[in-house]
């Protein structure tokens, strides 16, 4: 029970006002960015949920990802990460991290990989670790909030 404590206090410490705005700026965004949309699974916990990602392409090797993610159906956390590039072919690696504060489970590190279709991460922290798994949505599609 411990263990799930950061998972139920993340939506009280996550601001999730400009998520909608940045969602919207990210349906004209070139590739890698844009709107992804998928799921994040714990590998520590078995937890899962619904993962929305706004990205955007700061600089080739600089990119911001804003994350909607969901919690047992109902709680909404956001948080804004910056992530290091590199271009390898038709694929992009990434990493970066991130402070979510004491309450929402502190630093979290985040390594992965995307195409023009596919966004795949792996992320930890020293309560949990585990994956964003998320795919590309069409420029007309909607995120809930």
């Amino acid at each position: 029970m411990l263990r799930d404590l950061p998972h139920l206090l993340a939506p009280l410490t996550a601001n999730c006002r400009g998520f909608r705005e940045r969602w919207a700026h990210a349906g004209t965004a070139r590739a890698p960015g844009g709107r992804w949309t998928g799921e994040w699974r714990s590998t520590a916990t078995g937890h899962h949920g619904t993962l929305h990602c706004a990205l955007e392409v700061i600089e080739d090797v600089r990119w911001r990802a804003v994350f909607q993610a969901r919690y047992a159906g109902v709680l909404r956390a956001c948080y804004a990460t910056e992530l290091s590039a590199a271009r390898q072919g038709e694929r992009w690696t990434f990493s970066g991290r991130s402070d979510l504060g004491r309450l929402a489970g502190g630093v979290y590190e985040y390594d992965g990989e995307a195409t023009a279709e596919t966004f795949v991460a792996r992320y930890r922290s020293t309560y949990d670790h585990g994956t964003f798994t998320l795919r590309r949505r069409a420029d007309g599609d909607a995120v809930t909030t």
